[in-house]
């Protein structure tokens, strides 16, 4: 029961940080956490220090959030910038283990060489769920963002290998270079190969699931969540990098084909639902379980330190060694890439010294490095025979609370988000190209097959990109008016329904579009999920009225079907007419607007037109090809999920072409993948 009480403790400061980090914008989701860990601890006392072997630590959390990082890293980026991601994560991390146990020794020449080297190792790897947190508050560039994601993903495990070693020496005395070479390889290599070979294995079974047809979205998203622990464990048990074969086995499945189908654009949806809400309760346990210890910790270090004040200052001491000699670095590896012409958007030493100091403050220190001091062996004794464990788990957990405390607030500084009319104006434009690149790709594929189809779905695309262009008074005055346009077809359908013009079905039928569409403008939802729901009603109501033709309904005529919406496009077009403008409602609105409801007219038009044209006099049908015997309505269904297709298409290559940000095409993509089911739904009704 104590367990499962606590778990419900944790679960509550978790889902209350959420709260506090809308109230205290000032501080970054993880120091929250970390501060309610520390006030559970303080007030709850004992029950709350919880006590975790870290190993089972890294199973359970570090694990499957490296598995969710590496599916979802831009491969594209990840190779771009695989030099300095590996420069970073081996190169930094050993550079680490040596400048911090050298000078540790020097400094406190009590403390063993091995012992420093041992708390080197473990503040060697960056923060993979810091770094993802603090990037949220951040405006970094996409190499900043390949190059601290990629570090994290890679340099846990050179830092674990690193500190095993260490602790080794500092308890048998025993190094040898040869040996801890030659392991390290081994470690390192084997977990990439392992990691690759169940990367195929998990793939295999997915496809052959699917291949028998026993696989379902809950089948699907429940095996992502089992695969991560399964080969963690298996990797661990061989002897390689556990955290390495995850991040291999992640970025493996995340690079092979996938089409994309109603199926998949599901599966994906759910899934990232799915892992957003895991990884957000995993890291925020995470960064209780770090906060809580800091009580216990930082009480036995100052009780047993001869001088505490001492132990105060050698951890800024140790904060300045490993800030610094990150900044030198990862400046060295930037004046690089300037000199040979790779940095882009650097053209002077001072955005060369920025970009540097952003980077290296964005790479913080957290709980892998609090998991990895902890296993510090309670043997680990100065030269005076004097236990030690405490006093380095102090440094390394002041240290981790300093380079947090500086990414929060200097990196705001150095690199500020964009403002709220900024961040929109950008997500319009990168929206417009995208549309734009697909309206090109729809008339080089599909323009001379379905002419009306494509030509009417191009309409509503350019019809689209007006909408993000226009000024935000104007977008303002439009919804104004598109509701009370609704209101007033609300109206006008009641009256017809008196007036025995429209039977209870049409009622029905045409009255619940309007009430969504209500919906969607009371709550200002003018994304373009909004507008591409809109469409899919209208061409829900074209296959009603083929629909009802074929039923010959007694009741519900395709005629009263169709007259009762061109009824309602021509008394909208009356009524938008007969506005005089306001300085709320200006001209240009009303007519915006009115353009608008005449191009839907004259399409309910020209598909009843079409229809008959195709079915010959009586419904019998014309003798035309295959083709041209779809309904416009299938026609546009039709189009409307190759230009699904086509979009991600669009959005990939501009990402490849450097015109978004991998933030930006995930974002697209998960639109995407939701007009996709929403249009599976359509299409099944």
């Amino acid at each position: 029961m104590h367990a499962f009480e606590l778990i419900l403790v944790l679960f509550t400061i978790v889902l209350v940080s959420s709260i506090l980090d809308q109230l205290l914008s000032r501080l970054s989701l993880p120091l929250v956490q970390i501060a309610m860990g520390v006030v559970g601890a303080l007030v709850i006392g004992e029950p709350f220090q919880m006590t975790i072997d870290s190993h089972l630590f890294l199973v359970i959390f570090i694990a499957p959030l490296l598995y969710d990082e590496s599916r979802r890293v831009s491969k594209r980026a990840l190779m771009r910038n695989i030099v300095g991601i590996l420069s970073l994560a081996i190169g930094l991390v050993v550079a680490s283990v040596f400048a911090v146990g050298f000078a540790l020794n020097w400094i406190s020449p009590s403390i063993p060489l091995a012992a420093g080297l041992a708390l080197g190792a473990a503040l060697g790897p960056t923060d993979a769920v810091a770094v993802s947190a603090l990037s949220k508050s951040t405006k970094l560039t996409e190499r900043q963002t390949a190059l601290l994601s990629g570090e994290a993903l890679i340099n846990d495990a050179s830092g674990i290998v690193s500190f095993q070693f260490a602790v080794g020496a500092a308890v048998t005395g025993i190094f040898s270079v040869a040996n801890a070479a030659g392991a390290f390889a081994a470690s390192f290599g084997g977990g990439l190969l392992f990691g690759v070979v169940m990367g195929v294995v998990v793939l295999s079974i997915l496809r052959g699931v699917r291949g028998i047809g026993l696989e379902s979205t809950v089948f699907h998203v429940t095996f992502e969540i089992l695969t991560p622990f399964v080969i963690f464990l298996l990797a661990e048990g061989i002897g390689v990098s556990g955290i390495l074969a995850v991040v291999a086995a992640g970025l493996m499945i995340a690079l092979a084909p996938n089409r994309a189908t109603a199926y998949t654009a599901r599966v994906s949806l759910v899934s990232h639902g799915v892992w957003e809400v895991i990884a957000f309760i995993l890291n925020g346990i995470v960064f209780v379980f770090l906060g809580s210890h800091l009580p216990s910790v930082f009480t036995h270090s100052w009780e047993d330190a001869t001088n505490p004040l001492s132990l105060a200052g050698l951890v800024l001491v140790l904060t300045a060694i490993v800030v610094t000699l990150r900044f030198v670095w990862v400046l060295i590896l930037d004046w690089h890439m300037m000199r040979i012409g790779r940095l882009l958007g650097v053209h002077n030493y001072r955005q060369l010294l920025k970009g540097a100091l952003t980077t290296t403050l964005g790479g913080p220190k957290g709980a892998v490095t609090l998991s990895i001091a902890m296993t510090l062996p309670v043997t680990l004794t100065n030269d005076a025979g004097v236990p030690i464990r405490d006093e380095l788990i102090f440094l390394a957990s002041g240290t981790i609370l300093c380079t947090l405390l500086l990414a929060n607030f200097l990196l705001p500084v150095l690199s500020p988000t964009e403002s709220k009319g900024q961040s929109q104006e950008r997500t319009n434009q990168v929206r417009t190209m995208v549309l734009s690149n697909l309206v090109e790709a729809l008339n080089d594929n599909f323009g001379t097959r379905y002419p009306m189809a494509v030509s009417m779905l191009i309409g509503r695309y350019n019809h689209e990109i007006a909408e993000l262009t226009m000024s935000k008074d104007f977008d303002a005055a439009i919804r104004r008016l598109r509701l009370n346009l609704l209101l007033k077809q609300r109206e006008w359908l009641s009256d017809l329904l008196a007036q025995g013009k429209i039977s209870n079905v049409v009622f029905e039928s045409i009255g619940q579009t309007i009430d969504r569409l209500i919906q969607v403008a009371n709550h200002k939802y003018s994304s373009r999920i909004g507008l591409r729901r809109v469409w899919m009603r209208i061409v829900h109501a074209l296959k009603e009225i083929r629909a009802a033709r074929s039923q010959h309904d007694e009741v519900t005529t395709p005629q009263q079907l169709r007259d009762a919406r061109i009824a309602l496009s021509r008394r909208s077009v009356d009524y938008l007419n007969s506005l005089e403008p306001k300085p709320q409602i200006p001209h240009e609105a009303i007519d915006y607007l009115l353009g608008d409801n005449q191009r839907l007219l004259a399409m309910l038009q020209r598909s009843a037109q079409y229809d008959e044209a195709i079915s010959g006099k009586d419904h019998q049908p014309a003798k035309v090809g295959i083709r041209a015997r779809r309904t416009l309505a299938e026609q546009l269904d039709l189009m409307e999920a190759e230009a699904l297709r086509l979009e991600l298409g669009c959005v990939q290559q501009l990402l490849e072409d450097d015109l978004i940000t991998r933030a930006e095409a995930s974002e697209l993509r998960d639109e995407i993948y939701l007009l996709q089911m929403n249009l599976s739904d359509y299409s099944s009704h």
